[in-house]
């Protein structure tokens, strides 16, 4: 059964469907055009690369001054929060009683087991009831002050990583200049994405740093102290509790403080209160597809392949032939919102690209039906790079089309048997121990065995250009997602499979690092 969204997942879809609506513009305004037509609106006009529509740098600014009023008191909350005294009766050994009333001895008489012994002295107890007074810190304001402060966070995460992506887009410019071992359109590719939208966030560049830099400072105030007893003790609490003036909230300044701020945020729908999702679904995995489908047009258009120039292309039915050397791409849509990308040299190969909730009982007709080699699932919300088991495209990373890049690259080489020609830049390959690599660009293809299933795969690997160092300083919590970024382009896109921090392949059958890979010539 599926889990119902909650009201942050709710947050999340909402945005994204904003992003789609300038796709679903564009298909109605242009439903067919030719390539070169398609290519020219990439710049002027269809935005396939973007970041929080309709976000507010102004409201941003207003709502982070707000937060940070509140600090000092959510700094003195977590030191010396407001508790209450709860007593209770529990037995317990006599070295651990501490408080003996009349309750004690009666509970005593009428309960021999907890004796010892007796002696000509008295009773020697075994165990005692005892009263336990312990600190209560569950009351409604301490619920509603952690609830504020996951608030918080989530406000902080939320929009450092819009910020993030904003400041990323323009910098990886600047960071792969001089680097020579990226694709031949790799630049090209990036000055068109990143048209479509400098025209409205390239002002805002350096008021993004300043709140990025803020936002952080909040994250470094609050996270420390999560693990006070007043957040940790009530960790299982009602988190949609209603908010509600009390006399706490009236009467001490620093939960008074932290009460109208957290009203304000909520009475100005700076945090996500509604809980149900009221947009049509069906419509947002159709326009997504709609989105693939053109992104995967852009990618394949930018690396290598070509099209005829007066071909029309139908955007709500797509079909198109590209080829590159000796290979053929046909990139085609189906009517239940997935995409076929068939692959053609000297063997075939076939991928269906389909949405992350795609139904597994129209995957297995599909496999059958369509002989279908894989079946890539893609997903537009960010995970962790290392545990999901799909590929992050989304409007709002401009690495998107890179990695379906690395899908086209994957088709191109497992449809390839002679390996005269280089998948990735068009230059020979020569055989060397284990595969074939490219003199021009350096990239090597092997084929390996998995110890585990006894399958054999293709991965790729450029150990000349590699970069090997991390900044660990990134691996924190607030900057992991760079940190996965980092990881996930030490190959520049180059690698087929997934690679983990020390740029080891990670198996795709049984998704492990393999002490050393079996190649053909080990089993050989």
């Amino acid at each position: 059964m599926t889990k119902a969204p909650d009201r942050y997942q709710i947050e999340a879809t909402k945005r994204f469907a904003l992003l789609l609506k300038g796709i679903e513009s564009f298909i109605l305004k242009h439903p067919t055009l030719t390539y070169i037509e398609f290519d020219y609106y990439v710049v002027h006009d269809v935005t396939l690369f973007s970041v929080e529509p309709e976000f507010d740098f102004n409201a941003l600014r207003h709502t982070i001054d707000s937060i940070r009023k509140t600090l000092p008191a959510v700094k003195r909350i977590f030191t010396k929060p407001i508790i209450v005294l709860k007593d209770t009766d529990d037995v317990l050994p006599v070295e651990n009683a501490r408080i003996i009333n009349q309750n004690t001895l009666l509970h005593l008489a009428n309960h021999s087991q907890h004796v010892a012994n007796l002696t000509a002295r008295g009773v020697k107890p075994r165990k005692l009831l005892t009263r336990i007074y312990e600190d209560d810190y569950a009351i409604y304001e301490n619920i509603v002050f952690c609830n504020y402060i996951d608030e918080i966070m989530h406000l902080a995460n939320k929009n450092r990583r819009i910020l993030n992506n904003l400041l990323y887009a323009s910098d990886i410019m600047r960071f792969n200049l001089l680097e020579k071992v990226n694709h031949l359109n790799y630049f090209l590719a990036l000055g068109k994405l990143h048209t479509g939208y400098i025209r409205d966030f390239s002002q805002y560049f350096t008021v993004s740093k300043q709140l990025l830099n803020d936002l952080s400072t909040i994250q470094r105030t609050i996270q420390p102290r999560l693990s006070k007893a007043v957040y940790k003790k009530n960790n299982q609490r009602n988190k949609n509790l209603p908010l509600k003036k009390t006399n706490i909230f009236l009467s001490q300044k620093d939960y008074r403080q932290v009460y109208k701020t957290y009203k304000s945020l909520l009475s100005n729908a700076v945090i996500p209160t509604s809980d149900v999702l009221d947009i049509d679904m069906d419509w947002v995995r159709k326009t997504y597809m709609r989105y693939i489908q053109m992104l995967s047009l852009f990618s394949a258009s930018h690396f290598n392949f070509e099209m005829d120039s007066k071909a029309k292309l139908n955007l709500n039915d797509l079909s198109i032939n590209l080829t590159f050397k000796d290979w053929k791409l046909s990139i085609q849509n189906l009517e239940d919102n997935a995409m076929l990308l068939y692959f053609k040299k000297d063997t075939y190969y076939r991928i269906m690209v389909v949405g992350h909730d795609y139904d597994e009982s129209r995957i297995k007709e599909h496999k059958i039906k369509r002989r279908l080699h894989e079946v890539i699932k893609v997903n537009p919300f960010e995970e962790d790079y290392f545990n999901r088991e799909d590929i992050y495209i989304s409007m709002d990373d401009i690495d998107s089309f890179r990695r379906l890049q690395q899908v086209i690259l994957k088709g191109m080489i497992y449809s390839d048997t002679e390996r005269t020609v280089c998948p990735f830049c068009g230059g020979t390959l020569s055989p060397i121990d284990g595969g074939h690599q490219c003199g021009e660009c350096m990239l090597m293809i092997k084929e390996a065995q998995c110890s585990e299933t006894k399958q054999f795969f293709f991965y790729t690997d450029i150990p000349v250009h590699k970069r090997y160092i991390m900044d660990a300083k990134h691996k924190q919590l607030e900057d992991y997602w760079y940190y996965e970024k980092q990881v996930e382009s030490l190959m520049y896109f180059k690698n087929i499979t997934k690679i983990n921090q020390d740029t080891q392949i990670i198996c795709p059958q049984c998704h492990q690092v393999h002490p050393k890979e079996i190649t053909l010539k080990d089993v050989l």
